[in-house]
């Protein structure tokens, strides 16, 4: 996040009780050990790198993340005044979100040093859950593919996960369970990404299905008890439609 820094990144002066200490950083810790176990892996796992300020937070190490250069190029720290290099078996992985309109202003310097791998949804890890006649991965697959041709370019970069119909890692298999993902996170989102246009809606989620054209809202009436049936068919409406 924006307030993670390079003192706590690399290296920095924090308050030890009775002044300032020079304290080395998560990175700096982790160098230490994998220079001590150079034939163990050792993995940075960078949640959400795309939200900090990453030239303030990295400094000098942009010039050290380059393959051809660990173990080899090394830089003396402003602060601590000790040279240092990045070992081959340190690797730093960075995770974002490609709906995160922040990745489009990701610094071009860390753009040319990383290798970036497409993580696609998995709505086959769904396919064994049944709505009604059709599986919910066949229901996410038609959602995502009407966001892609609704919204064009954008459609495809904010695809929706597989995640969100999974708990501690298997699918949920009640329809209430995914009722209330339906109504609570993807209507949320997907109000989000159309930016409350009504017709876009209409398109992505069927004017007979979940969404009400003529109150421009999604169909709460749906999802109270007793309503399961009819919650099934305008469900299957963002497929048989699609």
């Amino acid at each position: 996040h924006p307030g993670f820094g390079y003192e706590d990144f690399v290296e920095g002066y924090r308050p030890d009780g009775t002044g300032f200490t020079l304290r080395p950083g998560v990175l700096r810790r982790l160098v230490a050990q994998a220079e001590a176990h150079p034939g163990q892996p050792f993995v940075l796992v960078v949640d959400e790198i795309n939200r900090g300020d990453l030239p303030r937070t990295f400094g000098e190490l942009i010039t050290l993340l380059e393959p051809g250069r660990r173990g080899e190029l090394k830089v003396r720290l402003p602060l601590s005044g000790e040279l240092l290099t990045l070992p081959p078996n340190l690797y730093l992985i960075g995770t974002m979100n490609s709906a995160d309109r922040s990745i489009v202003t990701l610094d071009a310097a860390l753009r040319r040093r990383f290798a970036f791998l497409e993580l696609n949804p998995r709505p086959e890890l769904l396919d064994e859950v049944a709505l009604g006649r059709v599986s919910l991965g066949d229901w996410l697959r038609a959602l995502n593919r009407r966001l892609a041709e609704q919204l064009g370019q954008e459609g495809r970069r904010l695809q929706l996960g597989h995640g969100y119909f999974l708990r501690q890692g298997r699918p949920l298999e009640s329809l209430a369970d995914i009722a209330d993902v339906v109504r609570d996170a993807l209507w949320p989102l997907l109000q989000e990404y159309c930016d409350g246009e009504p017709a876009l809606l209409q398109a992505i989620l069927g004017a007979d299905g979940l969404y009400d054209a003529e109150r421009g809202a999604l169909r709460e009436e749906l999802f109270v008890p007793g309503r399961e049936e009819e919650l099934t068919a305008a469900l299957l409406a963002v497929v048989e439609q699609g």
